[in-house]
Parts: structure tokens; sequence; C-alpha cells
């Protein structure tokens, strides 16, 4: 049997055609609305993706500049503070030094001037030692001086 077309096969293809207009305006619109806010919600979260990544790698790269930097900053206040310590250090040991030979010469003056006086007073001592020993031995007062140069020949000056 072949098929025969007669009035219930055209009413079944206009009611068909119908039934895809009212799929199309109640389906398949919606739908591919739906799939093209998801379409477009993907490529604008891709491209926030990718300037997330490219902020992200650019703030990275701030991020070893400014460390770096600091890091070299660190560098040059550690150099210099060294170098002001050196010369801070350098400076006091000369200070040092010259308070040192200051206060050695001070001291070799004040020997000299201990020396001086010393032999002074041996000087005094020994006339009245002479004196006295020349006064027991001959039992009298005597008025005795020795000569500065040979109680200088005994002392060795």
């Amino acid at each position: 049997m072949l098929m025969q077309i007669d009035g219930t096969f055209v009413f079944v293809i206009i009611s068909f055609l119908i039934f895809l207009l009212i799929i199309k305006a109640i389906l398949y619109r919606p739908f591919t609305k739906v799939m093209d806010d998801r379409n477009s919600f993907y490529q604008k979260n891709s491209k926030m993706e990718a300037e997330s990544k490219e902020k992200t790698k650019t703030l990275l790269k701030q991020k070893e500049d400014i460390l770096n930097e600091a890091k070299q900053d660190a560098l040059n206040i550690i150099k210099q503070a060294s170098h002001e310590a050196k010369i801070k250090s350098e400076d006091d040991i000369k200070n040092t030094k010259k308070e040192l030979k200051d206060k050695i010469e001070k001291n070799k003056n004040d020997l000299i001037i201990e020396a001086n006086q010393a032999k002074q007073e041996l000087k005094t001592e020994i006339n009245s030692l002479v004196k006295s020993i020349v006064s027991k031995v001959l039992k009298q007062d005597v008025d005795i001086q020795l000569e500065e140069e040979k109680i200088n020949q005994y002392l060795n000056i």
C-alpha cells in the first residue's frame, strides 16, 4: 500500500509545523538565550581570568622588584653603617693612641721631675750625711759642702 495524500496527511503536516513553531517559541528561544547567556558568562569569566592572571604576574613582578630594591637598600645601609663604624673605630683608636702618648709623655715628664727632685734630696742628704760623719769623726761641728760635680759622679749622673 502506498501512502495516500488526503486531508488527514495535510492536517498532520500543518499540525506538525504549528507544533514546531510553538516549540520554537516556548522552548528553543529560551534555550538558545540561556546558552548565549552561559557562553557570554564563560567568555566574560575567561576574560576576567586572563586579566587576573596578567594582573597577578604584574603584581608579582612589582613585588620582586620592590624586594630586590629593598635588599639592595639594606645592603647599602649595612655597607654605609659598616664603613662609618670602621671610620669611627679608626678615629677612636687614633684618639686613644694620642691620649696614651700624651699620658706617657706627661708621666715621663713627671718621672723626670720626680727623679730630679729625688736627686736634689739625695744631694742634700749626702751633704748632711757627710757633714754628720765628718763631725763625728772629728768630734766637732764642721761646715763642709761637697762639690756638685763629685756628688753627680757618685750618683752616676
